[in-house]
């Protein structure tokens, strides 16, 4: 999950990373955010391991679950984000998704670990989502006619944790009922895809 293979690789990552990091962790808050990075390392490789038992590294996974996160937050809160910042997020998250595809084409980039990852970003993000409040204030005391004023709000971290627990449950049961072909990991050899 915070392995890298290539410079484009991890130019990649960094660049996801200082895109919607800041943005996912202003929206949901630092705790939230810090569940949907692992959370989406864990199902990102879960769904790399079950689609092929071959050896994967993958550090740009969880920055897709932040795009999927992010996604959500766009979508639940769009009447009250500015539409030129969702604009410009919106083409980061096609450029990413585009130069990932395109580098999965010329090497072993395991374009399952990202499509999982952002599937349980969208996912968690959907079940934890904060809903920033429009409260209209009138205040007598201060003289002012009345206002709106915006008031900011992120996701609870109990919320966050229970259902990371959950999700983390039932990854475990996942695992149970669908045994991944482990005998064909020892067959691999050096081939790598890079998620």
């Amino acid at each position: 999950m915070l392995q890298h293979s290539g410079v484009l690789h991890i130019a990649l990552g960094c660049w996801m990373l200082l895109s919607f990091g800041p943005q996912v962790c202003k929206a949901y808050g630092s705790f939230p955010f810090f569940l949907i990075y692992v959370l989406g390392g864990i199902s990102g490789n879960l769904i790399s391991f079950l689609h092929t038992a071959e050896p994967t590294v993958g550090g740009t996974g969880p920055a897709f679950a932040l795009i999927g996160a992010w996604l959500i937050y766009q979508v639940q809160n769009k009447d009250m984000l500015g539409k030129e910042a969702s604009k410009s997020m919106i083409e980061k998250a096609i450029i990413a998704t585009a130069i990932s595809f395109v580098l999965s084409n010329f090497g072993p980039i395991d374009d399952w670990a990202h499509f999982g990852a952002t599937l349980m970003g969208i996912a968690y993000g959907y079940l934890i989502c904060p809903s920033p409040q429009v409260e209209n204030i009138a205040s007598s005391e201060s003289g002012q006619k009345e206002g709106i004023t915006f008031v900011k709000q992120y996701s609870d971290p109990c919320k966050s944790l229970i259902y990371f627990s959950v999700f983390i449950l039932l990854f475990a049961s996942l695992l149970m009922v669908i045994e991944p072909p482990l005998n064909s990991i020892a067959g691999a050899g050096d081939k790598f895809y890079i998620s």
